[in-house]
């Protein structure tokens, strides 16, 4: 293993490096996040608004507004691979320990957004036509996407507290809402989490769809105040719960970002009377100053609430980093020896015909190809005694593969033809399966054994051995005798004795003679390859 192959105890990279990606990945993904749970809420209060008031055309731009949410959506969802995955490395401990801690509702995560998603295109596409539908698709979905943040910004909370871990887990998450240290900070947290989407949702609506449609600015204009204005007043609150975190360059950033929401305000303020002019002309429905103000805000903010997350996170991960180190020295002397154990029992088990043979053919055929495994005795159709088989080997695979339906014997596809290869290669080194069929040479069937095969023994074999139309609907169907022969002896057990469990019938009757050239004949269809 390498710094590439064990992420989770060698980072790939320095831990500045993975915090600038994940910053500037993070940020992409919730830009793009805010934005379309803002278009959103937006959407779906301007349906409302539309709807009350009879202004059908409205709901026209109102469908136009709701199609950027498709797009936007796609964005958010492959942006937020990357600062998932990075999270996962740089704050494994935290990560893991508050997902399943938070699994409940972290679970929950993926359903929540297929029903926004759907429900919120099912909005979008009935709003003109079926008012009804559009409101129930509309507030359902809209509803469920506001419950992806909650779960966010809980399990952020949470991973940010160690402190509270154990009595969440021992609650198993009842305590959430009222614990004094948690609820307050995730509330406020996820109520600002809100209010950006709307300021960012607004502003990004109020540029791209407000140019032929610049009766709909003010609108736009007002939920990027109000918004703003939100934000400031739930941000003051907000701080005090992380009062415990703040340096001097946590306070810095969030001074910035005040600031820069501030001067968004004053951009936005409303005119004191109808009369008094612009101190310019306006060429945008919105003033360019948004253009960086707006990202200087989500800047800084973003800024500020990474230096909060590391004054939380880096001591717990850099102790358990420290632990793991201290861990590894300790371990280290065992872990070569460990990995080539390891990889001596792969091969055993992978790369072993007589490892696979003893483990999955010796409980029923036995190690000695009897017949007489440990599980043997409980199958109604007894094991086949394969030390007795002399059978083309492509034939013998196939009953391997396939199994024989009908009997206790399985299909093993489960393995792929190498593996397949190397047990028959073991049942052919300790049996001797592929070898010559048994037949005396110094004796040949007369006339009544013969009369006996084509009668009788012709009707499942054929007369060439093969097996027939009426030998295929058996269960399980009889030997394919011009590719698979027994020894002399087992043979003769056969004739003489019949299978348990299947159609072959006892010919002990017949005098010993004729049961001598039966086994001859039985053995003498197969073409040795």
């Amino acid at each position: 293993m390498n710094k590439w192959t064990d992420l989770f105890l060698l980072h790939p990279l320095s831990d500045g490096w993975l915090d600038g990606l994940l910053f500037v990945t993070f940020g992409l993904h919730l830009l793009f996040a805010l934005l379309i749970v803002g278009t959103a809420v937006l959407g779906l209060v301007f349906f409302l608004q539309d709807w009350l008031n009879n202004d059908q055309p409205g709901q026209s731009w109102n469908s136009k507004f709701m199609h950027t949410h498709l797009g936007l959506k796609s964005l958010a969802v492959v942006l937020g691979i990357a600062p998932l995955l990075l999270i996962q490395i740089r704050y494994s401990y935290s990560f893991f320990t508050t997902t399943g801690l938070f699994a409940y509702a972290w679970l929950a995560v993926i359903p929540l957004l297929i029903v926004a998603f759907l429900l919120i295109d099912g909005f979008n596409h009935s709003m003109e036509s079926r008012s009804w539908l559009a409101l129930l698709c509309g507030v359902i979905g809209v509803g469920a996407l506001l419950t992806v943040p909650a779960v966010f910004t809980g399990a952020l909370a949470l991973m940010e507290r160690q402190h509270l871990w154990a009595q969440f887990g021992q609650s198993g998450g009842q305590d959430f809402a009222t614990l004094p240290a948690l609820a307050p900070h995730w509330l406020l947290r996820y109520l600002h989490v809100i209010g950006a989407a709307l300021v960012l949702g607004a502003a990004f609506q109020l540029f791209f769809s407000t140019r032929n449609n610049p009766e709909k600015a003010p609108r736009l204009r007002n939920w990027v105040f109000g918004a703003t204005l939100a934000q400031i007043l739930i941000g003051i609150p907000l701080l005090f719960t992380v009062a415990a975190e703040l340096t001097w360059t946590i306070v810095a950033a969030l001074t910035v970002g005040a600031l820069a929401a501030l001067l968004v305000l004053w951009v936005l303020r409303p005119r004191q009377s109808a009369s008094e002019a612009a101190p310019r002309p306006v060429p945008l429905p919105a003033p360019r100053s948004l253009l960086w103000l707006l990202p200087l805000a989500f800047a800084a903010m973003l800024v500020g609430r990474q230096f909060i997350q590391d004054e939380s996170l880096n001591p717990l991960q850099a102790a358990n980093d420290a632990y793991r180190t201290e861990r590894a020295k300790t371990m280290d002397p065992f872990r070569q020896p460990s990995l080539d154990a390891y990889a001596l029992k792969l091969k055993t088990v992978y790369d072993n015909g007589d490892t696979i043979y003893d483990q999955a053919c010796a409980p029923c055929h036995g190690l000695e190809g009897k017949g007489d495994g440990p599980v043997a005795a409980r199958l109604l159709i007894p094991a086949e005694d394969i030390a007795a088989i002399r059978a083309d080997r492509e034939y013998v695979y196939t009953l391997v593969r396939d199994g024989v339906p009908g009997s206790g014997m399985p299909y093993f596809r489960l393995y792929d033809r190498e593996k397949i290869e190397m047990v028959l290669d073991t049942m052919g080194k300790r049996f001797d399966m592929y070898g010559k069929a048994d037949v005396p040479p110094d004796r040949e069937p007369e006339g009544e054994a013969m009369f006996v095969w084509a009668e009788t023994c012709s009707v499942c074999h054929g007369v060439a051995g093969e097996i027939t139309e009426f030998g295929h609907t058996l269960l399980p169907p009889p030997p394919d005798l011009q590719k698979f022969a027994m020894t002399h002896a087992r043979a003769l057990e056969v004739i003489t004795n019949g299978y348990p469990g299947t159609v072959m019938p006892p010919f002990r009757h017949l005098p010993q003679e004729v049961l001598e050239d039966l086994t001859i004949i039985s053995n003498t269809f197969r073409v040795e390859k």
